[in-house]
């Protein structure tokens, strides 16, 4: 793929959360239920701006993916891991009560994490708190609108310290044994797939805060 069309990709990608933000805003039941393929159209454009034919990346964010359903899995049916949730509707297509895009967004947010904090810092365990601490972040952003927007429910109303633990040991622990698969690839889709999601659930945040008070 020619570095014009990766280009006018990211572009596009870019339009569509910007478009997107805005659409939720005005008419939530009419683009809600576009958010897969918005997921899935992330995961392709964060992808082909990295080098897929170097087995050992595809194999590093494959490993994510895999595991991030896995987990899911048995976080929806015991509760253990995250807390007690359910997954909504606006999330698309589910395998065992858990949409099979969730675990591709799992992936390229490890992924853009991972690419960012070794920009920043050589050292592995450094590295691998700040790629922790930015994947938690977003989490955090997300789950006060998530239910909102019939992504996940969790029980209690509310994400509870279970879940953000959980999201930021898995990301930790991901970090360190995938850095030397995952690190050395294009760190600007990185930057810009985690600021198109600050971006995005932070203007979600801020509408929802302004028009409760």
């Amino acid at each position: 793929m020619t570095k014009k069309l990766k280009k006018y990709l990211l572009y596009f990608l870019i339009l569509v959360y910007v478009s997107g933000v805005i659409g939720v805003l005005v008419n939530p039941s009419f683009f809600l239920p576009f958010t897969p393929y918005t997921l899935i159209l992330t995961s392709l454009v964060f992808l082909i701006n990295q080098q897929l034919d170097k087995t050992r990346y595809l194999f590093g964010f494959l490993t994510i993916t895999f595991a991030g359903f896995l987990l899911e899995v048995i976080g929806v049916k015991t509760g253990f891991i995250f807390g007690t949730y359910n997954y909504g509707n606006n999330l698309g297509y589910k395998v065992l009560s858990v949409p099979l895009v969730i675990s591709l967004n799992w992936a390229v947010l490890i992924s853009s994490g991972i690419l960012i904090a070794n920009k920043i810092s050589d050292n592995a365990g450094v590295a691998a708190l700040i790629s922790a601490v930015s994947v938690t972040f977003i989490d955090g952003l997300i789950e006060p609108v998530a239910s909102d927007m019939d992504l996940w429910y969790f029980t209690a109303g509310v994400a509870g310290f279970q879940n953000y633990f959980a999201w930021f040991a898995i990301a930790f622990t991901t970090s360190l044994l995938l850095k030397e698969r995952l690190a050395s690839r294009n760190v600007r889709i990185g930057y810009v797939v985690l600021g198109l999601q600050v971006i995005f659930f932070g203007v979600l945040n801020l509408y929802k805060l302004l028009t409760i008070s």
